[in-house]
């Protein structure tokens, strides 16, 4: 019963760690979509966008490769490991600070795709990779309820500098962002006072070679996520128009990012797990065969129980959504996009099992493979159903998802195969057979 007290508090934490900093971030989103006129969000979701970008790459090069593999070592080795991350989140911040900086005074300020409110990101991109890494060092080393803490930080700050804007009637998109950079500020800062960290302190080189077989893949598969996720919003807004791509942004950020922020917390609390079974896994005997059931019967288990989620998801959300949508008449137009997010966003919940076997198994080179397959088949269906309208692009984003969705499912079973302690040879039993 203490062990039951004790995982549901872990599982707990760690959920609601993720409804916070989901909440944060969407809340540019939905308060754009209500406070500022179309044109304007539209603006707002180019530069989040661009912003996200930056975020998940530093993510898939420091954040997720401590998840993976910060998670099998303690003492020192962790301590070094969590070091070298902070200072190389800290170098990607002021890497992404002069790019934003350039890219801003280059890009024409004029046309569909507008990036006049990418410079509002620029005091703030340090901070953002600081508090993301932050946040993965405490799910690496099982402390969800830390996580929770510098999140609830972060939104209590954004929370309190976006009503300040509302009070004085200052609502733009620039204000929104710097609510968001502030927030993000707050966070980082309490958590290097917290854990007495200095962020240049460690050595980026030092994480390049211990990582390099994780960091690689693992960017490179973040780098054909974010293009792709780039790429609908540049095709969005240059096939069809900025106010279809704020419909598109607006239904997604109500219906689909509270289903990816479900799978980040879920992905966050399994990887750890997946990478210490996959670990003990290949340890002889006994030991090694039930860390490689465990993994199995975790994944089949969490699968089952997805794909029913997934199906109730469905049922309740896109007729739900759809009523919602039509009866604020601003979105009234892009009701019809409910259902095919809907499931979307079901698909996305029954990859959940899948990818943190994958991810806890180190196959960071097939996730890669299966990323680069959904994610052209993504656009390809974009493209195509982007001829027939929104409606179209929507039902084209979905091919991709489920294609992705059976291609994980595969390299997961092919995986599966070199799991488990290794196979004594006839050699090896002969000379333990003459030993006894």
């Amino acid at each position: 019963m203490q062990g039951f007290r004790v995982a549901s508090r872990f599982v707990g934490a760690g959920l609601l760690d993720q409804v916070v900093i989901a909440t944060a971030n969407a809340a540019n989103t939905l308060l754009g979509g209500i406070l500022l006129p179309k044109d304007q969000f539209g603006a707002l979701a180019l530069a989040l966008s661009v912003g996200y970008f930056s975020m998940y790459l530093n993510r898939a090069f420091v954040g997720d490769v401590l998840l993976a593999l910060a998670s099998r070592f303690e003492g020192e080795h962790r301590g070094r490991l969590i070091r070298n991350g902070l200072t190389t989140a800290f170098c990607s911040g002021l890497t992404t600070m002069v790019v934003f900086t350039v890219l801003w005074l280059a890009w024409p300020h004029n046309g569909k795709i507008d990036l006049d409110e990418l410079i509002w990101l620029v005091p703030f991109t340090v901070p953002l990779m600081l508090h993301d890494t932050a946040r993965c060092d405490y799910l690496a080393d099982g402390r969800p309820e830390k996580a929770l803490g510098i999140d609830l930080v972060w939104f209590g700050t954004q929370g309190i500098a976006i009503i300040v804007m509302i009070l004085t009637g200052q609502s733009s998109a620039g204000g929104l962002l710097a609510a968001w950079g502030i927030g993000a500020t707050a966070g980082a800062t309490v958590y290097l006072l917290r854990e007495r960290r200095v962020p240049w302190r460690g050595n980026p080189k030092a994480w390049l070679t211990e990582t390099r077989h994780l960091s690689g893949w693992f960017t490179a598969t973040a780098i054909v996520a974010q293009v792709q996720v780039l790429s609908i919003s540049f095709l969005v807004a240059g096939k069809l128009s900025k106010i279809e791509l704020g419909n598109l942004r607006f239904v997604q950020t109500v219906q689909l990012q509270p289903v990816q922020n479900l799978v980040a917390a879920i992905q966050g609390l399994l990887v750890p797990r997946a990478s210490r079974a996959a670990a003990d896994a290949v340890k002889p005997g006994a030991q090694g065969a039930e860390a490689a059931a465990t993994l199995r019967r975790q994944t089949r288990q969490l699968a089952i129980a997805f794909a029913v989620l997934g199906m109730l998801m469905v049922a309740v959300v896109w007729p739900l959504v759809s009523w919602v949508l039509t009866a604020t008449h601003k979105f009234e137009d892009a009701a019809p996009l409910a259902l095919p997010i809907a499931l979307q966003g079901a698909v996305y919940l029954l990859q959940v099992p899948f990818t943190a076997a994958m991810r806890g198994m180190h196959r960071a080179r097939m996730l890669f493979v299966q990323y680069v397959v959904f994610a052209t088949v993504s656009l390809t269906g974009l493209s195509v159903g982007a001829s027939q309208g929104l409606l179209g692009a929507a039902w084209g984003l979905l091919t991709g998802s489920a294609t992705g969705l059976v291609c994980m499912v595969i390299l997961y079973g092919y995986a599966l195969k070199s799991v488990g302690p290794p196979v004594a040879t006839p050699a090896t039993r002969l000379d333990a057979t003459q030993s006894a």
